[in-house]
């Protein structure tokens, strides 16, 4: 157990060594609570772990957290010189599109489900941290679009015409409108 704790700690502080910008403001509520940083950050998943599993509002922080902490990600990502990181955000969010979809339709299923909140927060968690998303995206989406890609591509192509057409009725309404 106490081998285990220690990778934990040791992990907690790789990542605030990852993210500086983490580091600045677990370091102020540390010193403002004098509570160590690694302590502070143990306490504050373990709560967070147990309002997942049984809190009101559990899904908006499951969301906030699979949203605001990737897209502030994707935000550094893009900002940088390396590419390589950028596909990796963007294959996050391509995951996580298709999870989205796929939990908006089995959502009666999934609300029978215990703690899945819990559940979901580590699999998203798991797709940041670990890069799941790429496994999943290699294994499962990329094959299945590549399959369906001419399909895809035509669909595509006809809802663009039809779009073209209702802009240049649009157009020619307002057009129309304004001579009268």
């Amino acid at each position: 157990m106490a081998a285990h704790v220690e990778k934990c700690r040791a992990s907690i502080e790789e990542f605030l060594v990852k993210y500086p910008a983490v580091d600045d403001i677990v370091g102020k509520a540390s010193n403002a609570t004098k509570v160590s940083k690694v302590n502070l950050i143990m306490g504050v998943i373990a709560f967070t772990a147990v309002w997942l599993a049984i809190g009101y509002g559990a899904p908006f922080l499951c969301d906030f957290i699979g949203f605001v902490f990737p897209a502030y990600l994707s935000f550094k990502a893009v900002e940088s010189a390396d590419t390589r990181d950028d596909t990796q955000w963007l294959t996050y969010w391509i995951v996580y599109s298709y999870f989205g979809i796929l939990e908006f339709f089995s959502d009666y299923l999934l609300f029978w489900i215990p703690f899945y909140s819990l559940i979901k927060c580590s699999f998203l968690l798991w797709m940041v941290n670990y890069n799941g998303a790429s496994l999943i995206y290699s294994r499962f989406i990329r094959p299945f679009l590549q399959q369906k890609e001419a399909a895809i591509d035509e669909v595509v192509d006809r809802v663009e015409d039809v779009a073209d057409q209702i802009d240049d009725y649009v157009e020619e309404y307002v057009e129309h409108d304004k001579d009268d």
